[in-house]
């Protein structure tokens, strides 16, 4: 009779229709980000040969695990979101819920306890080293948009998890991030192996990578930003017959983006020369401050030259397709990038690093050529 009752004034309360409380948004919303620093941590850096080591043909590898926590982040909020909270409200399932929270939060990052993932959550190799991050990151963004936004009652809601059992949304929430920490570990697991590849004096190390990779996306953003939006008039105007159009520059950047890519790997094949290395030392933010200074003016060689290769509508695929494997280049390669270099005019020598440096300012640079066309009192309005 006294469960009856319970069950019968619990109903009565889901009724009323409460949203989670801004205690409980806050503090999922600090354990989503606390996992997500951790995990983007543990990926960040690697070699190509890192992220691909097994320490066991049935182990799983960083990619691999990497892969599971990105794809099981909009699985399972896909589940909160499309199954969980248009299941009718059983209070009886709600009561068996009540005070989970810590048993998800402890539990489910214990791994001394082994399961299988299912089929769809099982690795598949979706996406590569370099697109991953992001992926998981706009995951991320939308569990922790739900969660901050939601008018729903996560609490009234819920459906029984394998080992666990009966869970509310707010609950499979936690389990979101909490499966994140499991996984996390898992990846340092890999990570702390006696064959797992080290990183040698030979590499970049990872400030270097990310340094490269911040700038490059950062002058990807602004590049494509100019570019965005243009008429036709806009795009192919041009304020002299000499000077170049928005598309001309577009087409410039575009091309170099590759053209560059390509000298760099061709300068790792080249012999390592102590006298050009020891001129190329310590340039990396020189290049970064005297490449976009437009009081400099250069000709661009005749292949680097606008040709009109691409359409306006190509323009931004080609240039991010060309970006992204710029990054994807940065990223993972396990060449000594600072152990060749070769002469740059400006800049007396640059090593093969310097030269993914200067493919970055240099958009930066042409990037604010575009600014100058669009500014020009005869530009279109």
């Amino acid at each position: 009779m006294r469960r009856l009752l319970g069950l019968t004034m619990l109903a009565a309360g889901i009724a009323a229709g409460a949203t989670i409380t801004q205690t409980e948004r806050d503090g999922a919303a600090a354990h989503l980000e606390e996992t997500r620093a951790k995990f983007l941590s543990s990926i960040r850096g690697l070699t190509a040969g890192q992220w691909s080591f097994k320490p066991a043909p049935e182990v799983w590898s960083v990619a691999e695990v990497a892969e599971h926590i990105t794809v099981s982040e909009s699985t399972i909020l896909d589940l909160i979101t499309k199954k969980i909270l248009a299941t009718p409200v059983d209070p009886a399932q709600v009561a068996e819920a009540k005070g989970k929270d810590q048993q998800v939060l402890v539990g489910v990052p214990d791994r001394s306890q082994k399961f299988q993932a299912p089929e769809f959550l099982r690795p598949q190799a979706r996406w590569s080293q370099a697109e991953l991050p992001g992926v998981f990151i706009k995951s991320r963004d939308l569990t922790v948009a739900f969660l901050r936004t939601t008018p729903d009652d996560l609490r009234s809601h819920t459906l029984p998890h394998p080992v666990l059992k009966a869970l509310d949304a707010y609950q499979w929430v936690l389990l979101i991030s909490a499966h994140s920490q499991r996984h996390t570990a898992q990846i340092e697991e890999v990570k702390a192996h006696p064959n797992f590849p080290k990183v040698t004096s030979a590499t970049l190390t990872p400030a270097e990578r990310d340094k490269a990779i911040s700038h490059l996306e950062k002058t990807r953003a602004a590049f494509l930003t100019e570019i965005r939006g243009l008429s036709a008039e806009q795009w192919s105007f041009k304020p002299a017959p000499e000077v170049w159009s928005v598309a001309e520059v577009a087409e410039h950047i575009t091309v170099s983006e590759g053209s560059i890519v390509d000298l760099a790997k061709k300068i790792l094949s080249m012999p390592a020369s102590a006298e050009l290395l020891a001129k190329a030392q310590g340039k990396d933010d020189e290049v970064l401050r005297v490449v976009p200074d437009r009081t400099r003016k250069n000709k661009a060689p005749e292949i680097l030259q606008p040709q009109k290769r691409w359409t306006q509508a190509q323009m931004a695929g080609e240039f991010n397709a060309r970006r992204d494997r710029t990054i994807e280049f940065i990223r993972t390669t396990e060449e000594n990038l600072r152990g060749h270099a070769v002469p740059n005019p400006g800049f007396q020598a640059l090593d093969a690093y310097q030269w993914i440096l200067l493919l970055s300012a240099h958009s930066q640079r042409h990037t604010a050529q575009v600014q100058e066309v669009k500014t020009h009192l005869g530009y279109p309005r």
